[in-house]
């Protein structure tokens, strides 16, 4: 890439958030700055005020409030331009980022995740989408969905799966943590992820239904759930209800850090989402030397492929019973098979995708 594009990026989590949002943002940045651009970022949520940042990248404090933002968002764009791109990172702020772009003359380039654009968005935010420049989203699942309703030459969107961090590698089980939290000799079935009411397609109570089944065969077998949210103690209920007392344990909120011992302490990865956008932490565990039970549906077809588990409808409990017992058989994963999502695959793609994108037609220009 010649030159040091210029980005004006529109985030809803920026560095200092945790999160698969969060976390696919700072990949991209992180090597867009790489390949030598510069990014001016406005996040929602996320305070960097501590945090040692990318050469070439600017992060202002979070902003809340939608009337505050846009008013900020507007400040920022006149005051610290001019900018070649404006970056969209979530599709409901579709409409500020078109206008941005439309006032800079800039391009407009929109990142698409998943559960947002399932369904057809009002006609403003429709038609900041069709003006998009580029429109990158995370799976092939994404892909279809949001061109079954937006008027989009299928060229100018393109697939930029999530990345994988190099420190989810395979190591042995830590057994100093197997004992802190009293799991016993397992084997260990993990999931990890919000515990959120908007998200139980994640399918917690599927997995919490079929242990006393699997604990008939595993009488020590335990269920790890890792995260926390607004619908944690109703899960915790279900739990109780479904499987016992002693069969699922809650940890709460475990930090990035703590991630790869975790999985390499456990014995099989199982979410049998229907809804996810991708599902990173598919590739979390599978880098880490676990198999994975995924679920039909969304975006996760894309992360667990034959070398890595198995998808299965989460409502056939006797389906959903067998892939758990066939992959706690079938030993440890070859994290080999996760290498396209390793990091240096993704930074390539995305300055490639930059580059393309600042050597496309300028659809904005003239129209300030």
């Amino acid at each position: 890439m010649t030159g040091s594009p210029r980005l004006l990026a529109l985030l809803t989590d920026g560095y200092g958030m945790q999160g698969g949002i969060a976390r696919y943002n700072q990949d991209l940045f992180d090597s867009l700055a790489e390949g030598g651009a510069h990014a001016v970022i406005l996040p929602r949520l996320g305070d960097a005020a501590d945090l040692a940042l990318p050469s070439g990248i600017e992060q202002a404090p979070p902003t809340f409030g939608r009337i505050r933002y846009f008013l900020r968002s507007l400040l920022v764009a006149l005051r610290q331009g001019p900018f070649d791109v404006v970056f969209c990172g979530h599709v409901y702020m579709a409409a500020l980022g078109w206008m941005i772009a439309r006032m800079l003359g800039a391009r407009l380039w929109l990142q698409a995740h998943g559960v947002e654009v399932h369904d057809a968005p009002g006609p403003v935010t429709r038609h900041a989408v069709e003006a998009a420049d580029l429109v990158t989203v995370v799976s092939r699942a994404t892909r279809r969905t949001l061109l079954g309703w937006a008027d989009l030459a299928p060229e100018r969107v393109r697939v930029l799966p999530d990345t994988v961090g190099d420190r989810f590698t395979p190591g042995p089980p830590s057994e100093a943590l197997r004992a802190r939290l009293d799991l016993g000799p397992g084997p260990i079935l993990l999931t990890v992820g919000r515990l959120a009411a908007s998200e139980r397609y994640k399918g917690h109570e599927q997995v919490f239904a079929v242990l006393p089944a699997l604990r008939r065969e595993f009488p020590t077998l335990v269920h790890v759930v890792g995260g926390d949210g607004d619908d944690r103690s109703r899960l915790e209920a279900r739990a109780r209800n479904l499987a016992g007392d002693r069969a699922v344990r809650f940890l709460g909120f475990v930090a990035d850090e703590d991630l790869p011992d975790l999985y390499r302490t456990a014995d099989l990865y199982v979410m049998p989402s229907t809804n996810e956008g991708f599902g990173i932490v598919y590739l979390e565990a599978a880098a880490c030397g676990l198999r994975v039970v995924g679920g039909l549906g969304g975006g996760s077809a894309d992360a667990v492929g034959e070398q890595i588990g198995l998808l299965v409808d989460p409502n056939d409990g006797e389906a959903l019973t067998q892939a758990i017992k066939r992959l706690l058989a079938s030993g440890r994963n070859d994290a080999g098979a996760i290498a396209p999502y390793r990091r240096r695959p993704f930074a390539a793609s995305a300055r490639r995708l930059l580059a393309r994108l600042m050597a496309s037609p300028h659809r904005m220009k003239g129209v300030a």
